[in-house]
């Protein structure tokens, strides 16, 4: 009968490579989620999921190259898979910090992020993720084609594409 040590394979990630990735990460791959499935819940098990994954994968062969990119692309695959099985038609009203001023400037600010979001929703799932990506995350274009596993091309395209189609359903504000 084997040694219970014998159990854990030697690649077993650290308890605190883990801790430092999740404390680095989770809270911004769960803002990406929202944006995604427009729903916290179930952003918050697709971030779970990932981290889980992550954890497999690192047992199995050992640590990715790039963990932050695993995980984010874990994330959107997620998220995918949750909007298929889910069936969810709109994206989460993501709570922004109103700037000061007066209760109207409050209210029409509302207004005009809960119209951004409508559209944001009758864009196409990649014109979206896409733009979360760029605009939320701040990442180039390699690495957009990286966690969409689409080429650097093709995001370009994509974003231009998706920019317009905003601004069309915006009435031409941008």
């Amino acid at each position: 009968m084997p040694k219970a040590d014998s159990l854990t394979p030697p690649t077993a990630p650290p308890s605190e490579a883990l801790s430092e990735l999740f404390q680095q990460h989770a809270r911004r791959l769960v803002h990406i989620a929202v944006l995604l499935v427009g729903d916290r819940g179930l952003a918050e098990e697709v971030v779970q999921d990932a981290f889980l994954g992550l954890h497999r994968r690192w047992r199995r062969t050992g640590p990715p190259e790039n963990p932050e990119a695993y995980l984010r692309t874990s994330v959107v695959n997620g998220c995918r898979s949750g909007l298929r099985r889910r069936r969810v038609a709109a994206l989460a009203r993501v709570q922004h910090r109103v700037p000061e001023g007066s209760a109207e400037s409050a209210a029409l600010l509302r207004e005009e992020h809960a119209e951004v979001l409508a559209a944001l929703d009758r864009l196409t799932r990649r014109q979206r993720e896409v733009l979360v990506l760029r605009f939320y995350l701040d990442l180039d274009d390699a690495e957009i084609g990286s966690a969409l596993g689409v080429s650097r091309g093709t995001v370009s395209s994509t974003i231009s594409r998706a920019l317009r189609g905003l601004e069309e359903l915006l009435g031409g504000r941008r």
